[in-house]
């Protein structure tokens, strides 16, 4: 008898996307149907929509008579990313400076604090989601639920290992020391400060 699934497609397509994200499946590499069923234990046919539905978001490329790959980093599409984010997240920011309480700035100095730890010890999974988890926390203040769902989808658009996300150890650092930054902005309830501090977050000018 076939072996039913309760995950479903759209599960098995977010789990294939936090692996590509987290640097577990790098640029160009093959999805082996096979290799993903047993990872996932899930059925055949949800590795297929699952890959099927990637493949329209670009996630993943289908290469007939060859199977599902990771697609490729793309410089101009990263660059034509990175415009995009920045719109997003600066016209964001009024709302979140707005409507952040004094509880929201001690769960997000906690979140920048697990992430500044991470830099100096942690492995690549462990940076990837104390950073991720802050930049959910954060963006996820803003009232605007459009808004704020398609600057975090965008944003999933990266590739996101260290690799690729940091271009140096200093940049890391740096970038864990921007959140505080941001935080302090939230505090002083200074909106321009905070979209200067996401617009060079984001762009990530050599350290």
């Amino acid at each position: 008898m076939e072996k039913r699934s309760a995950k479903g497609g759209d599960t098995i397509a977010e789990a294939i996307t936090e692996d590509i994200k987290s640097g577990h499946f790098g640029n160009g590499t093959w999805l082996k149907q096979v290799d993903l069923e047993a990872r996932y234990e899930c059925t055949r046919a949800d590795v297929r929509r699952a890959l099927e539905k990637l493949a329209v978001t670009g996630a993943v490329q289908r290469i007939p008579d060859r199977g599902f790959y990771v697609s490729v980093f793309d410089q101009e599409r990263h660059k034509q990313l990175v415009e995009v984010r920045i719109i997003l997240e600066t016209s964001a920011a009024p709302s979140i400076v707005e409507r952040a309480t004094d509880a929201d700035i001690v769960q997000l100095t906690e979140l920048a604090e697990q992430f500044s730890m991470a830099t100096r010890h942690g492995d690549t999974v462990e940076k990837y989601e104390t950073n991720r988890a802050f930049h959910i926390y954060l963006t996820q203040l803003c009232a605007n639920r459009e808004l704020a769902n398609l600057a975090l989808e965008v944003r999933g658009h990266f590739p996101s290992s260290p690799i690729n996300q940091w271009r140096s150890q200093a940049r890391i650092e740096q970038s864990a020391e921007e959140h505080f930054q941001m935080i302090q902005a939230l505090a002083d309830k200074n909106t321009k400060q905070l979209q200067d501090l996401l617009r060079l977050h984001i762009l990530q000018p050599r350290a």
